[in-house]
């Protein structure tokens, strides 16, 4: 017999890991917005392009053909590039579960939809099916990030900067953010009611570049049939979709580690970190 999750009772906190989480979510998305805020002001001459990793790989081109770096990326993008890769191949995409002020707002409005929904996961109203969500993590996202390189390394400019939700978020109406920018904006988070997380699995850029990083991350999710239960809360809990009760081993690229599963399951040891050649 399948044993249901547990339930809370009101007003009971969260998970320790969840609240740490949430912390540092809350943290950065509070920094970037004070940010963008004191730029916009006049009283800071950082922008929040600073501190994009993905403007690393932006200025590759440009770094490697010209040796100098394209538009207003620097050499603090090119090393937070190089960092999230280097921390992909050990915790595969914690930084989109722990770091990104733009991933942690859209996970936030796929709880909101949850809620507004009454949904018991973050499949949204309208589930995809797992071919066509495959398909458009593959397709759609490789054709905006081609599209977004091939711009920029052929122009010498940040020309993404308009339709970068990141950007247009927290730069408090930065260079190049125009009325339409924030209807792209408005679309991303509408879109993310509909289909929670929908930037993050079919259109981010970044995360597609992290993406066989983070397959080959040395951190894995095990799961112990012994102790498993069957009762699918982790299932449930994953911002990501995926099917953690049906996988031994969570190898996917998609796993940003934010550990919804482990807090969720009711089955001590049924759900584990491991290392290589190392029980959890």
């Amino acid at each position: 017999m399948l044993r249901p999750p547990p339930e809370r009772t009101p007003g009971e906190r969260g998970p320790p890991l969840k609240r740490l989480r949430l912390l540092f979510q809350v943290a950065f998305v509070a920094a970037v917005a004070v940010t963008g805020i004191r730029f916009a002001l006049g009283s800071s001459l950082t922008s929040v392009e600073k501190y994009c990793p993905f403007g690393g790989l932006e200025t590759a081109y440009a770094l490697l053909t010209r040796s100098r770096f394209t538009c207003a990326a620097g050499e603090l993008n090119l090393a937070l590039f190089l960092s999230v890769i280097a921390l992909a191949l050990v915790a595969r995409k914690a930084f989109c579960g722990w770091v990104c002020p733009l991933g942690a707002v859209l996970e936030w409005t796929g709880r909101l939809s949850r809620k507004l929904f009454r949904r018991s996961s973050f499949r949204g109203p309208w589930p995809v099916p797992p071919r066509v969500d495959a398909a458009l993590k593959i397709g759609l996202r490789v054709v905006v990030l081609g599209a977004v390189l091939a711009a920029t390394w052929t122009t010498g400019e940040l020309l993404f900067r308009g339709y970068d939700p990141y950007y247009v978020l927290f730069s408090a109406h930065g260079h190049d953010v125009k009325a339409w920018s924030y209807a792209i904006l408005a679309a991303v988070l509408g879109l993310a009611i509909v289909f929670p997380l929908s930037w993050c699995r079919w259109l981010c850029p970044l995360g597609t570049v992290l993406w066989p990083f983070s397959s080959a991350g040395a951190l894995r999710l095990s799961r112990s049939g012994k102790s498993c239960t069957g009762c699918g809360s982790c299932d449930r809990a994953c911002p990501q979709q995926i099917p953690v009760s049906r996988l031994d081993v969570v190898r996917t690229g998609e796993c940003t580690l934010c550990l919804e599963c482990t807090e969720s399951c009711p089955a001590p040891g049924a759900l584990s970190l491991r290392l290589p050649g190392r029980a959890s």
